[in-house]
């Protein structure tokens, strides 16, 4: 994880000569004399600043920034272990004019070449310019600062705190939710540390520069050794709520997998490759990016047309059992929609032919003298319509299974239903695109009063009445997109409301490429939270491993001093990381111990959920 911090600035105070570092480049701060010499040499040949394909970011801004007058270090440059937010070796440097890309480069290829893993996720605030010719530029420096990885070893991402400020393309292209083999992780490790040293800046900037490098390694140190000491626990606690996590979501994709399977399982063919590919080569076409316009006449076109259609309700005297009943349920519609000059007269001749199928409701006049008295007017939407289902209760209705008015209503109202999600999700889908459309194009006090009129016409639909039944309950907190515009659920905690799981027939373009996006969204969430239980399971193995590594280190020490002082000192080392690997075991023991059992069986092909991460985390 890559960060710079302009906190940590310095005054021209002092000079190497009269003030000597006691480190060195032995810790954190990179060696300065190369750092230097690196930085005199390849000024001119690196470019400073870029023109921003992204929006204008503050990091870019700060480029060219001096620090203030006096100063002779902006800030300083870190780079971190983003799995357990430590400071990385001869990952640290002072920063001479803002955040330049010469910088930046030398204090990621120092670090790597202490050790360099054959995989690497570097995360950054401005990554999507950054990487852009970062293998250009590492052409020019020396051997001993060059990756020995290809380039499609190397998965760049942004912090998630810092995505929302980029572009649409970057949020879908740099995003740790839609990334594989990254597990659960922000990117924000960096932040968190500069919270603890933000406190230092006034002393240290008054400092000497070996004297505020000794410093910062000395606090870098601490800082490290701190996360050492309760990194079981904390890794015990992750484990944890991934499991729980990775439980409901995993659980989530399969069923909304289920409810796409009948009737897109080619689509879901295609997607899985889809995904697949962008993987594996991050220059195919990225599966979670919109790719379908909606322009404003399309919207208002589409309004339009559903305005029209609600202009007549027809009756007919000469009716069938299950015409009867379905302009019953339009009857109903219209009541709830206030249309009341329309219905009047259509509902008295409705409850004549009601008459014919329903001879018994008659009876239930009486008990509504109001509306049953002649001469006495009454608004029709207080009129009870008494459909079957709503008779039934009132014993007015044959209960029989074979009662043909009974059954068609049953029938025309599950209809009904399926066709109101349908209806709910074509405009949340509609809201989706505008809110896509508004960022993207909408600039401008005309427009952007255009588009937010645009957008409350599809709201006003979202928050009709006639929602307000379905297969289950609907509540509000239901209505929601399929993206994250209605959810301040972060991205990988939301769940899929259930209405995206019901009767998913339509072939319209839209809502498939809709689909497609919360698939891959879906799946990416029950990926995470898999891969983090596996990461946390070999973490964990790592630590103990580590811990008894120098415990051993320590007793060999102590085997081979004389002194009694430097024995003494040893065997204190070892009885440290002693407790320590055993404390980290009874954590991890205690933890596997207090969660239920994790069923072996994972009945979906498009995850590899057959892996022991959570299913046999106890064999470690």
């Amino acid at each position: 994880m890559v960060d710079a911090n302009f906190h940590l600035r310095r005054l021209n105070v002092s000079d190497e000569i009269n003030d000597p570092s006691l480190n060195q480049g032995y810790a954190y701060f990179v060696e300065e004399e190369s750092f230097k010499a690196h930085l005199e040499k390849y000024s001119g040949v690196i470019p400073e600043e870029e023109k921003s394909t992204c929006n204008n970011h503050d990091t870019v801004k700060l480029a060219n920034s001096h620090g203030g007058k006096g100063a002779v270090a902006t800030g300083v440059g870190a780079i971190v272990c983003g799995r357990h937010d430590m400071k990385r070796p001869l990952s640290v440097g002072d920063l001479q004019k803002g955040e330049r890309y010469i910088n930046m480069d030398y204090f990621i290829l120092s670090t790597l070449s202490y050790d360099m893993p054959p995989d690497l996720v570097i995360s950054y605030d401005i990554v999507c310019q950054w990487h852009k010719k970062f293998f250009a530029r590492m052409e020019k420096y020396p051997a001993s600062l060059r990756l020995h990885q290809s380039e499609h070893n190397i998965l760049y991402l942004v912090p998630k705190f810092h995505l929302p400020a980029h572009i649409l393309s970057c949020r879908n292209d740099f995003s740790f939710n839609f990334s594989a083999k990254v597990g659960w992780m922000d990117g924000e490790a960096p932040e968190r540390g500069w919270a603890t040293t933000n406190a230092l800046a006034n002393s240290t900037k008054e400092m000497g520069p070996e004297s505020h490098r000794d410093t910062l390694d000395d606090h870098f140190g601490d800082y490290n050794w701190r996360k050492i000491i309760i990194i079981a626990s904390t890794i015990c606690k992750k484990y944890k709520d991934a499991v729980t996590a990775r439980a409901q979501h995993v659980t989530e994709f399969i069923s909304y997998k289920d409810a796409l399977w009948a009737d897109h399982s080619t689509a879901l063919h295609q997607w899985r490759m889809m995904v697949l590919a962008w993987e594996s080569d991050r220059t195919k076409p990225n599966p979670f990016s919109p790719t379908l316009p909606v322009t404003e006449n399309a919207v208002r076109l589409e309004l339009a047309r559903e305005e029209k259609a609600k202009k007549s309700i027809e009756i007919h005297h000469d009716v069938s059992p299950s015409e009867f009943i379905a302009q019953g349920l339009q009857l109903e519609e219209a009541q709830i929609q206030q249309q009341t000059n329309r219905i009047s007269r259509k509902i008295e001749a409705w409850i004549e032919i009601q008459k014919v199928y329903m001879p018994k409701t008659s009876l239930l006049c009486t008990r509504d003298d109001d509306w049953c008295t002649p001469g006495v007017e009454i608004h029709p939407t207080k009129i009870p319509l008494y459909l079957p289902l709503a008779a039934l209760r009132l014993g007015a209705v044959d209960p029989s299974p074979t009662n043909t008015v009974l059954n068609d209503e049953c029938r025309l109202w599950l209809a009904q239903v399926h066709d109101t999600l349908a209806i709910l999700r074509d405009h949340l889908l509609l809201k989706s695109y505008l809110m896509i459309w508004h960022e993207r194009f909408s600039r401008g006090q005309r427009y952007g009063t255009r588009a937010n009129n645009l957008m409350h016409a599809v709201s006003t639909h979202l928050g009709r009445h006639e929602w307000k039944s379905g297969l289950f309950p609907l509540r509000d907190e239901d209505i929601r997109g399929l993206d994250s515009y209605d959810d301040m659920t972060s991205e990988g905690h939301r769940s899929l409301s259930w209405i995206w799981k019901t009767n998913l027939q339509s072939r319209e373009e839209g809502l498939q490429e809709a689909l497609r996006i919360e698939w891959c969204k879906s799946r990416a969430q029950a990926q995470h939270w898999q891969e983090e239980c596996e990461l946390l399971t070999e973490e964990i193995r790592c630590i103990k491993v580590t811990f008894q590594f120098y415990n051993n280190v320590w007793n060999d020490r102590a085997r081979k001093v004389s002194l009694p002082g430097a024995r003494a000192y040893a065997l204190k080392q070892a009885a440290l990381w002693q407790e320590l690997g055993e404390n980290a075991s009874k954590q991890w023991s205690d933890t596997l111990a207090s969660l239920p059992p994790v069923s072996h069986e994972m009945p979906d092909p498009t995850l590899d959920l057959d892996s022991p991460g959570c299913i046999s985390a106890s064999s470690s």
